[in-house]
Protein backbone atom coordinates (compact mmCIF):
# COMPACT_ATOMS: atom_id res chain seq x y z
CA UNK A 1 0.00 0.00 0.00
CA UNK A 2 1.29 3.43 -0.94
CA UNK A 3 0.63 6.82 0.60
CA UNK A 4 -2.05 9.22 -0.61
CA UNK A 5 -1.59 12.89 0.30
CA UNK A 6 -4.63 15.15 0.05
CA UNK A 7 -3.88 18.87 0.45
CA UNK A 8 -6.24 21.55 1.69
CA UNK A 9 -5.77 25.18 2.62
CA UNK A 10 -7.60 27.31 5.19
CA UNK A 11 -6.18 30.81 5.15
CA UNK A 12 -2.47 30.32 5.95
CA UNK A 13 -2.99 26.79 7.30
CA UNK A 14 -1.90 23.93 5.04
CA UNK A 15 -3.63 20.64 5.83
CA UNK A 16 -2.09 17.37 4.66
CA UNK A 17 -4.42 14.39 5.04
CA UNK A 18 -2.42 11.18 4.72
CA UNK A 19 -3.81 7.76 3.89
CA UNK A 20 -1.86 4.49 3.87
CA UNK A 21 1.55 3.65 5.30
CA UNK A 22 4.21 6.23 6.14
CA UNK A 23 7.31 4.07 5.79
CA UNK A 24 10.65 3.83 3.97
CA UNK A 25 8.98 3.50 0.58
CA UNK A 26 6.51 6.37 1.00
CA UNK A 27 8.18 8.90 3.31
CA UNK A 28 9.93 10.53 0.33
CA UNK A 29 6.50 11.43 -1.10
CA UNK A 30 5.60 13.32 2.07
CA UNK A 31 9.02 14.97 2.19
CA UNK A 32 8.67 16.24 -1.40
CA UNK A 33 5.17 17.57 -0.74
CA UNK A 34 6.34 19.36 2.41
CA UNK A 35 9.40 20.86 0.73
CA UNK A 36 7.28 22.17 -2.15
CA UNK A 37 4.94 23.86 0.33
CA UNK A 38 7.85 25.34 2.30
CA UNK A 39 9.33 26.70 -0.91
CA UNK A 40 5.96 28.30 -1.66
CA UNK A 41 6.04 30.08 1.69
CA UNK A 42 3.84 27.81 3.83
CA UNK A 43 4.70 27.94 7.53
CA UNK A 44 1.60 26.61 9.30
CA UNK A 45 1.01 22.86 8.90
CA UNK A 46 -1.58 20.39 10.13
CA UNK A 47 -0.93 16.75 9.26
CA UNK A 48 -3.97 14.50 9.62
CA UNK A 49 -2.84 10.93 10.35
CA UNK A 50 -6.33 9.53 10.89
CA UNK A 51 -6.06 7.12 7.98
CA UNK A 52 -2.42 6.17 8.44
CA UNK A 53 -2.07 2.57 9.57
CA UNK A 54 1.68 2.50 10.18
CA UNK A 55 4.56 4.95 10.76
CA UNK A 56 8.18 3.80 10.54
CA UNK A 57 11.39 5.52 11.56
CA UNK A 58 11.67 6.93 8.03
CA UNK A 59 8.27 8.58 8.43
CA UNK A 60 9.19 9.98 11.80
CA UNK A 61 12.38 11.43 10.34
CA UNK A 62 10.35 13.44 7.83
CA UNK A 63 8.08 14.78 10.57
CA UNK A 64 11.02 15.62 12.82
CA UNK A 65 12.83 17.38 9.98
CA UNK A 66 9.74 19.48 9.30
CA UNK A 67 9.36 20.29 13.01
CA UNK A 68 13.00 21.38 13.12
CA UNK A 69 12.54 23.68 10.10
CA UNK A 70 9.48 25.28 11.72
CA UNK A 71 10.91 25.48 15.23
CA UNK A 72 10.61 28.68 17.20
CA UNK A 73 8.97 31.61 15.45
CA UNK A 74 9.52 30.23 11.96
CA UNK A 75 6.24 28.31 11.83
CA UNK A 76 4.06 25.67 13.40
CA UNK A 77 3.37 21.96 12.98
CA UNK A 78 0.43 20.07 14.45
CA UNK A 79 -0.57 16.42 14.14
CA UNK A 80 -4.07 15.08 14.64
CA UNK A 81 -6.27 11.98 14.67
CA UNK A 82 -3.53 9.44 15.41
CA UNK A 83 -4.79 5.89 15.77
CA UNK A 84 -3.82 4.06 18.99
CA UNK A 85 -1.22 2.00 17.10
CA UNK A 86 0.39 5.06 15.50
CA UNK A 87 0.28 7.05 18.73
CA UNK A 88 2.05 4.19 20.51
CA UNK A 89 4.97 4.53 18.09
CA UNK A 90 5.37 8.17 19.16
CA UNK A 91 4.79 7.39 22.84
CA UNK A 92 7.17 4.43 23.19
CA UNK A 93 9.94 6.29 21.36
CA UNK A 94 9.38 9.31 23.60
CA UNK A 95 8.42 11.57 20.68
CA UNK A 96 4.84 12.34 21.74
CA UNK A 97 6.29 15.25 23.73
CA UNK A 98 7.99 16.73 20.68
CA UNK A 99 4.80 17.41 18.70
CA UNK A 100 1.51 19.18 19.26
CA UNK A 101 -0.88 16.23 18.95
CA UNK A 102 -4.61 16.96 18.81
CA UNK A 103 -7.59 14.61 19.01
CA UNK A 104 -9.02 15.37 15.57
CA UNK A 105 -8.93 17.90 12.77
CA UNK A 106 -11.66 20.17 14.15
CA UNK A 107 -9.90 20.33 17.52
CA UNK A 108 -6.60 21.12 15.82
CA UNK A 109 -8.06 23.88 13.66
CA UNK A 110 -9.99 25.38 16.56
CA UNK A 111 -7.04 25.21 18.92
CA UNK A 112 -5.25 28.21 17.43
CA UNK A 113 -1.94 28.18 19.25
CA UNK A 114 -2.34 24.79 21.01
CA UNK A 115 -1.28 24.37 24.59
CA UNK A 116 0.51 21.16 23.66
CA UNK A 117 3.04 23.01 21.51
CA UNK A 118 6.52 22.71 23.08
CA UNK A 119 7.88 26.12 24.16
CA UNK A 120 10.75 27.64 22.15
CA UNK A 121 13.13 26.77 25.02
CA UNK A 122 14.20 24.01 25.34
CA UNK A 123 14.64 23.48 21.65
CA UNK A 124 13.55 20.36 19.81
CA UNK A 125 17.13 19.11 19.80
CA UNK A 126 17.44 19.63 23.56
CA UNK A 127 14.23 17.71 24.16
CA UNK A 128 15.49 14.79 22.09
CA UNK A 129 18.74 14.93 24.05
CA UNK A 130 16.83 14.74 27.32
CA UNK A 131 14.82 11.76 26.11
CA UNK A 132 17.93 9.90 24.94
CA UNK A 133 20.38 10.55 27.75
CA UNK A 134 18.86 12.07 30.86
CA UNK A 135 15.34 10.69 31.25
CA UNK A 136 14.60 7.86 33.71
CA UNK A 137 14.80 4.30 32.37
CA UNK A 138 11.63 3.28 30.55
CA UNK A 139 10.99 -0.48 30.76
CA UNK A 140 8.37 -0.18 28.00
CA UNK A 141 10.88 1.13 25.49
CA UNK A 142 11.82 -1.61 23.04
CA UNK A 143 15.13 -2.05 21.25
CA UNK A 144 13.46 -0.87 18.05
CA UNK A 145 12.19 2.28 19.76
CA UNK A 146 15.65 3.01 21.13
CA UNK A 147 17.11 2.63 17.65
CA UNK A 148 14.42 4.97 16.37
CA UNK A 149 15.40 7.55 18.96
CA UNK A 150 19.07 7.29 17.98
CA UNK A 151 18.18 7.85 14.33
CA UNK A 152 16.22 10.95 15.26
CA UNK A 153 19.13 12.27 17.30
CA UNK A 154 21.43 11.86 14.30
CA UNK A 155 18.93 13.73 12.13
CA UNK A 156 18.80 16.63 14.58
CA UNK A 157 22.54 16.58 15.33
CA UNK A 158 22.09 16.40 19.09
CA UNK A 159 24.89 14.02 20.05
CA UNK A 160 26.97 16.81 21.65
CA UNK A 161 23.88 18.50 23.04
CA UNK A 162 22.87 15.24 24.69
CA UNK A 163 26.22 14.89 26.41
CA UNK A 164 26.09 18.49 27.56
CA UNK A 165 22.54 18.09 28.80
CA UNK A 166 23.37 14.89 30.64
CA UNK A 167 26.40 16.35 32.41
CA UNK A 168 24.77 18.69 34.95
CA UNK A 169 21.86 16.35 35.59
CA UNK A 170 24.17 13.49 36.46
CA UNK A 171 26.76 15.52 38.29
CA UNK A 172 24.25 17.23 40.59
CA UNK A 173 23.32 14.15 42.67
CA UNK A 174 26.97 13.29 43.10
CA UNK A 175 27.80 16.79 44.27
CA UNK A 176 24.82 16.76 46.63
CA UNK A 177 25.96 13.48 48.16
CA UNK A 178 29.44 14.77 48.97
CA UNK A 179 29.90 16.20 52.50
CA UNK A 180 30.70 19.87 52.74
CA UNK A 181 34.42 20.48 52.85
CA UNK A 182 35.63 21.40 56.31
CA UNK A 183 37.27 24.84 56.61
CA UNK A 184 41.05 24.66 56.71
CA UNK A 185 42.44 24.49 60.21
CA UNK A 186 44.31 27.56 61.35
CA UNK A 187 48.07 27.06 61.19
CA UNK A 188 49.61 26.55 64.60
CA UNK A 189 52.29 29.14 65.44
CA UNK A 190 55.83 27.93 65.63
CA UNK A 191 58.29 28.74 68.43
CA UNK A 192 59.18 32.12 66.92
CA UNK A 193 55.52 32.98 66.68
CA UNK A 194 54.95 32.10 70.32
CA UNK A 195 57.84 34.32 71.42
CA UNK A 196 56.48 37.21 69.38
CA UNK A 197 53.12 36.66 71.01
CA UNK A 198 54.66 36.96 74.46
CA UNK A 199 57.08 39.83 73.88
CA UNK A 200 55.35 41.58 71.06
CA UNK A 201 56.58 42.02 67.50
CA UNK A 202 59.62 44.27 67.26
CA UNK A 203 60.97 46.35 64.44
Amino acid sequence: MGLDIAQEQQDALRILALRGRLDTDTSADLELAVQDLLAAGARDFLIDLGEVSYVSSAGLRVLLALAKQLEGSRGRLRLCALSPAVYQVFEVAGFSKLFAILKDRSAAIGAGAPKQTPPPVPTLAQQVARILRVGPPNPARSTAAAALAREASQLLGVRQAAVAAAGPARAAPVAAALPAAAPPAAAKPGMLGKLRGVFGKKG
